[in-house]
């Protein structure tokens, strides 16, 4: 494999692990809006969980493609 190519699995990798975490922040943002405490917890979770899986995908994009540019 190439550098180029090890970069672009990279990067597809981040960029599904971003729209993984968005999805699931999206799929939950209704239900947080409800009065029912178990709605509000079993949104909670799954949204905090999106929230980080995103952040690591950003993460990963500006980290590695840094990185690579200064080599």
């Amino acid at each position: 494999m190439t550098d180029k190519s090890i970069k672009t699995i990279i990067n597809a990798i981040a960029i599904i692990t971003m729209l993984t975490g968005l999805f699931g922040m999206l799929f939950c943002f209704p239900f947080l809006w409800s009065a029912s405490l178990e709605d509000l917890v079993g949104a909670g979770f799954p949204f905090v969980g999106g929230s980080i899986l995103f952040g690591t995908g950003l993460l990963t994009l500006g980290i590695f493609n840094r990185q690579v540019n200064n080599n």
